[in-house]
């Protein structure tokens, strides 16, 4: 039997369709818990692991957990030592809660952190890691008392996880362009050189790329900075990234 024909299959590929047609970030997350309920699951979180200088609650995209779980996870700073979570350190395939206790032998603090899910409700959960381009990983984890975790609802479970991030990425995107004050869009070639700019490259190397003066690149990184109101390069391209002018 083809993924296609099955059950999971049918259901995954009818939630795709729906999710991409949706623009809302409400009824986003409501057709997200929708889904996920069919398989068990009670609740579910959807982040970008936080990098320097960034807090967890600025980084997540959708959460269902219980608030008080959250405000706990964030004050003890739960993310690096989650095994939940340090497991992407050996693995960038899907894998449950259970899984991870059976791979390896966990510390009494590893412990500790899984066994709190319980007291909120989540014996077992499946983790989804999505890596992008840019090398930046976020992770769709759904958890409940009893999920559905066999082979075919992780693969279907993987799909869901992906279209879902990646919906509520775009949803968010747009909330921030529509509160936004509203800006000059940059020229094509403003875009162009501003994702060289944010990919670390130089006026020179820029120059080179496109096969254009430094002088002339150094021109247009002004024009984009005067459109994003942005006094240093470095915030220019915070803006063009906030406000979807440019993507890692």
């Amino acid at each position: 039997m083809s993924f296609e024909s099955d059950a999971y299959g049918k259901r995954t590929l009818d939630f795709v369709q729906a999710i991409q047609q949706l623009t809302n970030y409400d009824a986003i997350s409501r057709r997200i818990v929708e889904e996920l309920e069919w398989f068990g699951f009670s609740c579910v979180t959807s982040l970008s692991l936080p990098g320097p200088g960034k807090e967890l609650k600025d980084c997540i995209q959708l959460n269902t957990r219980p608030q008080q779980f959250v405000d706990r996870y964030a004050e003890k700073n739960y993310v690096f030592e989650d095994p939940a979570v340090t497991e992407l350190r050996y693995t960038t395939a899907p894998y449950s809660w259970s899984d991870i206790r059976k791979r390896r032998v966990l510390k009494k603090s590893e412990k500790a952190i899984m066994d709190e899910g319980r007291e909120f409700g989540a014996r077992d959960g499946l983790l989804i890691p999505i890596v992008t381009v840019s090398g930046e990983v976020s992770i769709f984890c759904p958890c409940g008392l009893d999920p559905n975790l066999s082979p075919r609802a992780r693969a279907a479970l993987e799909i869901v996880g992906i279209y879902s991030h990646h919906a509520l990425r775009r949803a968010l995107r747009d909330k921030v362009r529509e509160d936004a004050p509203q800006h000059q869009p940059l020229t094509r070639r403003e875009r162009e050189i501003m994702h060289w700019v944010a990919s670390g490259k130089t006026d020179d190397e820029i120059g080179e790329i496109l096969n254009i003066g430094a002088t002339t690149v150094a021109t247009h990184i002004e024009n984009a900075k005067h459109k994003l109101d942005a006094i240093r390069r470095t915030y220019a391209v915070v803006q063009a990234l906030r406000l979807g002018e440019i993507a890692l």
